[in-house]
C-alpha cells in the first residue's frame, strides 16, 4: 500500500472516531512537530556540543570499557 492510500485510508478512519481518540491524535501530531532541541537551556545545548566534539576525536570512554569497570556492581 503506498503513502496517499496509507492517507486516504486514515482520512476515512478519522471520521468515525470519538471526541477522546481525537484529542490523543491531536496531542500525538502536536508534540510530534516539535523540536526538543529547542526546549534545552544554554548550558545543556553547550554540554551536548561539547559531547558532540568529544565524539568526534574519539575522546570517550567505549561502553565495554565502562560496563568492565562497573561489573562488580552488575
Amino acid at each position: 500500500m503506498n503513502l496517499a492510500t496509507r492517507k486516504y485510508n486514515l482520512i476515512q478512519e478519522l471520521t468515525t472516531i470519538d471526541e477522546s481518540l481525537l484529542e490523543k491524535l491531536e496531542l500525538i501530531l502536536k508534540t510530534s512537530k516539535k523540536d526538543w532541541f529547542t526546549d534545552l537551556t544554554a548550558e545543556e545545548k553547550q554540554e551536548i556540543e561539547i559531547g558532540l566534539k568529544q565524539a568526534e576525536n574519539e575522546d570517550f570512554i567505549s561502553p565495554e570499557t565502562v560496563m568492565n569497570r562497573f561489573a562488580k556492581w552488575h
